[in-house]
């Protein structure tokens, strides 16, 4: 994403003040959305918000000596309605609230935001990062911190990032328990991942925690042909015990494990697991690039759907480096359901199509 930065401060002769810049940058993403079988009072036919619409700020300070001190903070909203994202559901600053330092030693940082583990994959290994109507099935909505106001997230966090060795980089983000009642805490939350990036390959590998005690554990990554680059993922969900979803109370709903581009899917079940996978591939045709993605999951012990595999297909064609119209179409087959399907039937096939235009600023 191309940023407009804006200097605020400049390097004082006496070295009394240091170097600072705010970088300010966002997205706006509105397209339309068609459904063949939408939930009870939605619409089949709707204009809606798109990738994350966003505006974010970014601050680096120069402290001399090879150390920088950094904030971000990233408001999310819904250009539709003018509301925050999720029609008022969540925080202002639904992306990231984060203040730290970083230097030879790595990066500490202090705040609210996406988790170790949450925090590279989407992109790393989905053509869309998640985003459309033909984002894959995707293990990456994982219930993290459910009071954080969004999956995939945690409040009251300490993320550390190392330095680079060789192409790899090592990653942990933890936040402590919560009182849920007297005598009784939720678990701490905690994420690990490592990422090794050299020329075209990208490979990551993480586990999570959260404070039910759900886990996951994920293997991701993509590869750059030049002609065409590849993605893949493989993830495994254990569900917590039902104490331990108890003893987290508010703090933590059970790990839904996937964000399929139609709306959540079932919780894992309580000691239940889920399998997710996806595959996929981006294409460069000049301007336009064609994204493809085949995923599925399944959910032994789960409650809600058992089996959901998804085919997308669309193209992405840039006006400018800023500007991008993009079109897709998915089928989504959804079995053994028990009822958690948008229609609410069993054994259902959701077919989705979408046309939108995006800028980045």
């Amino acid at each position: 994403m191309k940023k407009s930065l804006i200097a605020l401060a400049a390097l004082a002769a006496t070295g009394a003040f240091a170097q600072s810049t705010v970088t300010l940058s966002g997205v706006l993403d509105v397209g339309f959305k068609n459904v063949n079988k939408a939930a009870v009072g939605a619409a089949k036919n709707s204009v809606t918000a798109g990738n994350n619409n966003r505006v974010a700020f970014g601050v680096t300070e120069d402290l001399g000596g090879g150390l920088k001190a950094l904030a971000n903070a990233q408001m999310r909203f819904d250009p539709t309605s003018g509301t925050t994202e999720g029609g008022n559901t969540r925080p202002l600053f639904q992306g990231e609230t984060r203040v730290g330092l970083t230097g030879g030693f790595g990066t500490v940082m202090l705040g609210r935001g996406l988790t170790a583990l949450q925090l590279p994959n989407g992109g790393n290994s989905d053509p869309w990062g998640v985003t459309t109507v033909a984002g894959s099935v995707y293990a990456a909505g994982f219930a993290t911190d459910y009071a954080a106001g969004g999956e995939g997230r945690i409040d009251q966090g300490v993320w550390y990032t190392s330095p680079s060795f060789g192409g790899l980089t090592l990653s942990a983000s933890m936040s402590p328990k919560k009182v849920v009642t007297a005598g009784v805490a939720s678990k701490t939350h905690q994420s690990i991942n490592a990422t090794y990036a050299n020329g075209p390959l990208v490979v990551g590998l993480g586990n999570e925690r959260n404070r039910a005690n759900d886990t996951i554990t994920q293997v991701y990554g993509n590869y750059n042909l030049g002609m065409a680059k590849l993605f893949a993922s493989y993830a495994l969900v254990e569900g917590g015990s039902a104490a331990e979803r108890a003893a987290a109370g508010t703090f933590a709903a059970p790990a839904s494990a996937v964000n399929s581009g139609n709306g959540a899917t079932g919780p894992v079940a309580a000691d239940g697991e889920i399998k997710n996978w996806t595959v996929g591939a981006t294409v460069p045709f000049g301007a336009a690039t064609l994204r493809v993605g085949y995923s599925g999951w399944n959910g032994n012990g789960a409650a809600g759907q058992q089996d959901d595999t998804k085919f997308g297909i669309g193209v992405k064609y840039d006006l400018s480096k800023r500007t991008f119209l993009y079109s897709d179409i998915a089928s989504q087959t959804r079995k053994n359901n028990t009822g958690t399907a948008a229609d609410g039937k069993d054994n259902t096939t959701l077919r989705s199509f979408d046309v939108g235009i995006a800028h980045s600023f």
